[in-house]
């Protein structure tokens, strides 16, 4: 059975900087998973109530798409995230998605639910206009909840961060930031255990 990678593009803009850096990953570990790419931009996902009721049921009380969502972050092998920087952090669709896996922090951290998965993978693409050393110094942490709670150890996590990507066609003019995605997508396949 092929191992299951879901792919999660959060820009509000189709095909620009980190939807296309995703596009460019996906096709390159083509045929060896079995692949979802699901879009923010066209999934309704509202934002946390802070209700509470997460921490009591494990399951959260808001009934649209981000339901079956979530059970696809949970159960996927390999989870990949991709945001673009907006004021210095992951864009507003992905910090909506991250609050809501509040349900996920429960079933890990106060439950005790979650199922043990060692070998999961994560991968978190970012793309941002500025070169500022600092731009992806509060992005990555925000991501790193989503996966840590998804059961992604540290060990097991992969960093595409892409900087001076200003402009919405920027990635497909940079060889360079290419290189980078194509890199890590050939890092991603040598690293699965494909025997499990």
């Amino acid at each position: 059975m092929p191992k299951k990678l879901l792919a999660i593009s959060t820009s509000p803009r189709t095909k620009g900087n980190s939807d296309s850096a995703l596009d460019m990953l996906l096709e390159a570990v083509e045929g060896r998973f079995a692949v979802e790419k699901v879009s923010l931009k066209t999934t309704p996902v509202s934002p946390c109530r802070g209700c509470g009721f997460c921490e009591k049921e494990g399951e959260c009380i808001q009934k649209d798409a981000f339901i079956p969502l979530m059970e696809k972050i949970a159960s996927c092998d390999v989870l990949v995230l991709a945001s673009p920087v907006y004021a210095m952090s992951v864009c507003a669709q992905a910090k909506m998605l991250i609050d809501r896996c509040q349900a996920l922090w429960a079933r890990k951290y106060l439950l005790h639910t979650a199922p043990a998965t060692p070998d999961k993978r994560g991968i978190f693409l970012a793309t941002a206009g500025q070169t500022n050393p600092a731009v992806f110094e509060h992005t990555s942490p925000v991501a790193r909840f989503l996966f840590d709670v998804a059961g992604v150890k540290n060990k097991n996590m992969q960093y595409i961060l892409l900087d001076g990507l200003d402009k919405k066609t920027d990635f497909s003019r940079s060889k360079q930031a290419q290189t980078v995605v194509k890199d890590a997508a050939e890092e991603l396949i040598s690293l699965m255990n494909w025997d499990r």
